[in-house]
């Protein structure tokens, strides 16, 4: 998660994400959706791409995602797409919600309508992960 909340920062967004198997981290990615006008461009969503091109595959068995909010819809459907094992993420879309609009979707709602389980653990690193809300929010 630290490896999440350092790319956040660096680029002063809220929104930051790691892709690791084991102790190795393999990619880290932030929000890139003003500078790249692409809605589409969250943390999450760049991280899967950038871990793609570096592995080759579009299975991502064996990965863990950290992120330092829950990920939208979008974001998570991606991480099931890809077959991620694990995310483990800060501030809940409830946080979120209170400094910017959100999908009010969680990702075990959608995690329980889907072919692929994650397992999800929220909360890790709240309170660091909170600070990014105030200060980039």
């Amino acid at each position: 998660m630290k490896a999440a909340i350092m790319v956040a920062e660096a680029h002063q967004t809220p929104f930051g994400a790691a892709l690791s198997m084991g102790d190795q981290l393999f990619v880290t990615a932030a929000n890139q959706t003003q500078k790249l006008y692409d809605p589409t461009a969250h943390a999450e969503i760049m991280a899967i791409r950038k871990l793609g091109e570096r592995i080759q595959k579009t299975d991502m068995s064996g990965f863990t995602l950290y992120t330092t909010c829950e990920p939208c819809p979008m974001c998570m459907s991606a991480a099931i797409w890809a077959k991620i094992d694990t995310i483990f993420f800060g501030c809940s879309i409830p946080e979120i919600s209170k400094f910017m609009d959100q999908i009010s979707l969680n990702s075990r709602q959608i995690n329980d309508n889907s072919f692929h389980e994650i397992d999800i653990q929220g909360g890790v690193m709240e309170a660091e992960c909170l600070t990014l809300l105030e200060q980039f929010g």
